[in-house]
């Protein structure tokens, strides 16, 4: 089977992509690993449209439930793991080992994914007191103190998630000050149990069978310290997932898509959209709204193609 679009991925771009791709009845697969993992792992929204609070959880399926209304196939669990130009002009598209699929136009709303510290006994942990979701784990460490790493918004609501549990939270920032909105600077300076710690920079994650403690670096002093702590949310930022396309489209150095207006990238055919692009700002409702002109603009370039 050939499709007219294959959809690659399971945020709001994707979905929103999936939703005004069907409602303009092309023949549609949707290929998505797992759905909105930054979503899922987010705690409250407070800014997404005609919703005032919700959980990131609850919006997602809300989400997904809308999608499924739509006449268009979908593949849950399935890792892309590359793509080829063909020399019709289509696209084949690695679905796992073996699972080839074909498509006139793509796609690519793969989302990010969480960025690690790269430092000793951060892969051996992860699971094991090494975790990137507060809103996942934080009753794991119930009267428990707690490394946050970054300073940022990610890190800002992990630390406020899980100070509701842990006895103790260290926020480890790796600058001189919070980038955290001020609205959530304001919240952690009224918790009695976050304590911050700036110009941090960690060295290494110890343990033995789950995390014990981590060293750390003062940037100023440059004096190494050990932290005795058994939990560490890495929460330093994300990194767009983009390998599968990488030599088929152009690039940042960042490792995002560049995309013109029309969201197309360097490659004619494929689309992108969401927080794998070169998008201004990460949010949800930028990425669905990107989702809808990538898929409205896939159906531009094909209706062209017909004349």
């Amino acid at each position: 089977m050939i499709y007219d679009l294959i959809i690659i991925g399971g945020g709001p771009a994707a979905i929103n992509a999936g939703i005004y791709a069907a409602r303009k009845k092309l023949k549609t697969l949707l290929i998505t690993k797992n759905w909105s993992n930054q979503m899922s792992e987010t705690g409250q929204v407070e800014n997404y449209l005609g919703f005032e609070s919700i959980l990131g959880a609850e919006l997602v399926q809300k989400f997904i439930s809308h999608l499924k209304k739509f006449d268009l196939e979908i593949k849950e669990k399935q890792e892309v793991q590359g793509i080829k130009k063909l020399a019709d002009g289509g696209f084949e598209i690695l679905n796992g080992r073996h699972n080839k699929e074909r498509a006139r136009t793509l796609i690519i709303a793969s989302g990010k994914g969480p960025r690690k510290l790269n430092v000793p006994g951060e892969e051996k942990f992860i699971g094991r007191g090494i975790s990137f979701c507060a809103t996942c784990d934080a009753p794991l460490f119930k009267n428990k103190e707690v490394a946050v790493v970054g300073g940022g918004n990610a890190a800002a609501i992990a630390a406020l998630e899980t100070a509701k549990y842990a006895s103790k939270i260290y926020l480890l920032s790796l600058y001189s000050k919070l980038l955290a909105d001020k609205l959530e600077q304001e919240k952690i300076k009224s918790a009695s149990n976050i304590e911050i710690l700036f110009n941090i920079r960690v060295k290494e994650i110890q343990g033995d069978k789950f995390v014990t403690g981590l060293i750390y670096q003062d940037k100023i002093s440059q004096e190494e310290k050990k932290l005795s702590v058994e939990g560490v949310y890495i929460e330093i930022g994300s990194a767009p997932i983009s390998n599968f396309i990488k030599g088929v489209v152009k690039l940042n150095k960042q490792g995002e898509i560049k995309i013109d207006l029309r969201n197309q990238t360097s490659q004619p055919g494929i689309f992108a959209a969401g927080d794998v692009t070169d998008v201004s700002h990460k949010q949800i409702i930028v990425a669905a709204g990107e989702g809808a002109k990538a898929a409205l603009n896939a159906y531009d370039y094909l209706s062209k193609l017909k004349r």
